[in-house]
């Protein structure tokens, strides 16, 4: 008896995904009895030899939707949501009480709900919580403050970790952005018609320069995208590792100090040691 045929992964992947296919033409995407349990799914990967643990993760990828969709813009002004995928350890409740105490205690947002597998905050109204913010933005320690929206969904992954995804919506932040550069290039270009007319037309050459400005103060909204999935990333980071967010009185107090400490190196001088007085031992007489 010959010996049977052993495929690779990458063949028993494309294999897979082709009778899927086919099966969905022949019996159509919304028909029942297409579809597959994930008990009868964990019990193939297992019969073919993949690991329980990475089809377990990737069923539960799969669970936290579809990743949210491009949007006009995105290219110059960044992504209107901003989202990170990770896998942690903890079930998702654990995971979603840490998020949320860094995004209410240290990000200083709203909390709209949470429940087991998902949760929802939004950024606070009113001039104290503008104070507020204003103040941790001087420590650049909560940049998540000035969303309206971030979401989160958590997914248990098994073998005690969980995946979840963390979205900021920065629809808001987006039109500001926008909204800057066209007044930039709009104002700009109607200055250096206004001078052209009264002085030379040789200052129309310049009128490309006020669209290129607008078009740079648009582009921030870029770079501020990079930074917010930056900081969900470095927020993440420390809810894998039960790190909790810094007190905004004692990271104040923290930063004043250390500033300090470097302007007195620069000056080469040492900062001052108070050390108590001397105490005086009296003399016993004889």
């Amino acid at each position: 008896m010959a010996d049977e045929e052993v495929l690779d992964r990458v063949v028993v992947d494309r294999i897979l995904r082709r009778a899927n296919e086919i099966s969905v033409a022949a019996s159509g995407p919304s028909d029942p009895s297409a579809g597959v349990s994930t008990a009868a799914l964990l019990a193939a990967a297992e019969e073919v030899g993949l690991p329980l643990a990475a089809v377990r993760r990737s069923i539960a990828i799969e669970q936290l939707g579809e990743p949210p969709a491009h949007r006009r813009g995105d290219r110059i002004l960044g992504r209107r949501v901003v989202y990170v995928d990770d896998e942690m350890s903890g079930s998702p409740r654990v995971v979603l009480d840490r998020l949320d105490n860094w995004l209410v205690d240290g990000h200083h947002l709203r909390r709209d709900r949470l429940r087991s597998n998902t949760a929802e905050w939004s950024k606070r109204t009113g001039s104290i919580n503008a104070v507020m913010r204003s103040a941790r933005s001087t420590t650049g320690s909560a940049p998540l403050g000035e969303f309206e929206h971030i979401r989160a969904v958590a997914i248990d992954a098994g073998d005690g970790s969980t995946v979840v995804r963390v979205a900021v919506d920065r629809a808001s932040n987006r039109r500001v952005a926008a909204g800057g550069g066209a007044v930039l290039a709009t104002a700009g270009s109607a200055a250096l018609v206004v001078g052209a007319v009264a002085a030379t037309p040789f200052l129309l050459l310049g009128t490309p320069v006020a669209i290129i400005a607008g078009f740079g103060v648009a582009m921030t909204g870029r770079r501020q995208a990079a930074r917010t999935q930056l900081e969900v990333e470095r927020v993440l980071e420390s809810v894998s590792h039960d790190v909790g967010p810094t007190n905004l009185r004692n990271d104040l107090v923290k930063r004043v100090v250390s500033r300090r400490a470097r302007d007195h190196e620069r000056s080469g001088r040492v900062l001052p040691c108070v050390l108590p007085p001397p105490t005086r031992r009296r003399q016993r007489r004889n």
